[in-house]
């Protein structure tokens, strides 16, 4: 059988397609993690205004009984926590995942509500638990928190 120049260029654009996937999707995983640790950062330097600045403009906050959406109804249920100077609350992604697409993914971590000034772990944590943040691409290529929430450790005996 004899192969053209069609199927052989065919073959290279297909083989280019499916290789491009996966370094696509890798991309976005990174790009989730640092955003996440950005967020992080932003959050314990900038408090409240360093949170909001990672939520998209209708991204929503889910509470126990309800869910908060948009940047200010979020700032409003933030404000008294991360404005508290006697505590500071941290958090680290453990797993993140993003879509074949790249353009949505989700960072799952560890959260702890410190002393302020100290570090997380060594029995220093007043609260820990879990999150999990929906991250989405936007247009000018930055990501943004679309969906958080954060669940508590049940309080030891």
């Amino acid at each position: 059988m004899k192969t053209g120049f069609a199927e052989v260029v065919l073959a290279v654009v297909l083989a280019a397609g499916a290789c491009a996937r996966p370094d696509h999707q890798a991309a976005a995983v990174t790009e989730i993690r640092d955003a996440d640790v950005a967020f992080a950062k932003a959050t314990a330097e900038r408090g409240v205004e360093g949170w909001v600045s990672f939520f998209a403009d209708s991204g929503v906050q889910v509470v126990p009984g309800r869910n908060v959406v948009g940047r200010a109804a979020i700032r409003a249920l933030m404000a008294p926590e991360l404005g508290d100077t006697a505590h500071q609350l941290t958090w680290h992604p453990v797993t993140v995942e993003a879509s074949e697409s790249g353009d949505l993914g989700y960072s799952l971590g560890r959260w702890d509500l410190v002393p302020r000034g100290a570090t997380a772990g060594a029995g220093s944590a007043l609260a820990h638990g879990t999150y999990v943040t929906v991250w989405r691409k936007q247009g000018d290529g930055t990501w943004k928190v679309v969906l958080d929430i954060g669940n508590a450790d049940p309080a030891g005996p």
